[in-house]
């Protein structure tokens, strides 16, 4: 794979040089204390991976990671900051890591790893409505899965997107009402193996993929408006109005939190 590293510090790069320089999975790295630079490298060459800081002097690594992905959607994002509070507006960059300072060998190749799963999808075929309601297309044609518990489910492994989702997750929320006791947890598998027997036969049951205990929906392989409203895209901000997977009560937590974005956004214009 091709990684390259963005830190303005420079033994934060020296740092991260050795310890990845065991890994047979790197083929080539670049390091870059600017993120200018990066940019410019990215047009001009291949890039797999990007390990990318946070907080540098240049350009903020969030709005260096969007313009990576205008470059190649494709990128992979791996954010290695020290602040916690940047975890959600990484999501909304489509990162599928984040890895806090001061990290280990066993961290970062646990990364990799996971990016070596993703496989790229030309133009995102796979898009998900969720502002007002919960709609997908294959192709520009809908997916069908009915009212239904396995595409409640989808729709919350949508709304988690890289944090993914757990059987408690999935029964606290589809099953408010039951005791989660084995019963209800043998409930979830089968609901589990109906959607992903439908995404199997509709070609693309791999974008869901297993970590550990949880259920993850690759974002990277879907053009979804709600991962566009948290990067911040203006025009889905002011198409919002107000409606969010309205069909699902558990919706209301992430309901709150795009309306404090629209408020927001309202307040700079």
């Amino acid at each position: 794979m091709n990684v390259i590293c963005v830190d303005d510090e420079k033994p934060a790069l020296d740092n991260f040089r050795l310890t990845v320089q065991d890994f047979p999975e790197i083929k080539n790295l670049r390091l870059f204390q600017d993120g200018k630079e990066a940019i410019k490298w990215s047009k001009e060459n291949r890039i797999d991976i990007a390990f990318l800081d946070m907080e540098m002097a240049s350009m903020h690594g969030l709005e260096l990671a969007k313009k990576l992905k205008e470059t190649d959607q494709n990128i992979r994002i791996i954010f290695m900051t020290a602040f916690e509070q940047y975890a959600l507006q990484a999501f909304g960059v489509d990162a599928i890591g984040y890895i806090l300072k001061p990290y280990t060998k066993q961290e970062v190749h646990k990364e990799l790893e996971k990016a070596a799963r993703y496989r790229p999808l030309p133009d995102k075929r796979i898009k998900i409505q969720t502002i007002p309601n919960f709609v997908v297309t294959i192709d520009g044609n809908r997916l069908s899965l009915g009212r239904t518990k396995p595409e409640e489910l989808f729709a919350l492994l949508v709304d988690r997107g890289d944090y993914g989702v757990t059987a408690g997750d999935a029964i606290s929320c589809l099953w408010q009402e039951r005791v989660n006791d084995e019963n209800t947890h043998s409930l979830y598998r089968v609901t589990l193996k109906r959607l992903m027997d439908a995404l199997k036969e509709a070609g693309i049951d791999d974008i869901i993929v297993s970590e550990g205990r949880k259920k993850i929906l690759l974002t990277e392989k879907v053009d979804c408006d709600l991962y566009r409203m948290l990067a911040g895209e203006e025009e889905v901000i002011q198409s919002y109005g107000g409606e969010y997977m309205r069909e699902y009560s558990w919706a209301e937590t992430r309901t709150a939190q795009l309306d404090s974005i629209k408020n927001a956004n309202k307040k700079l214009i």
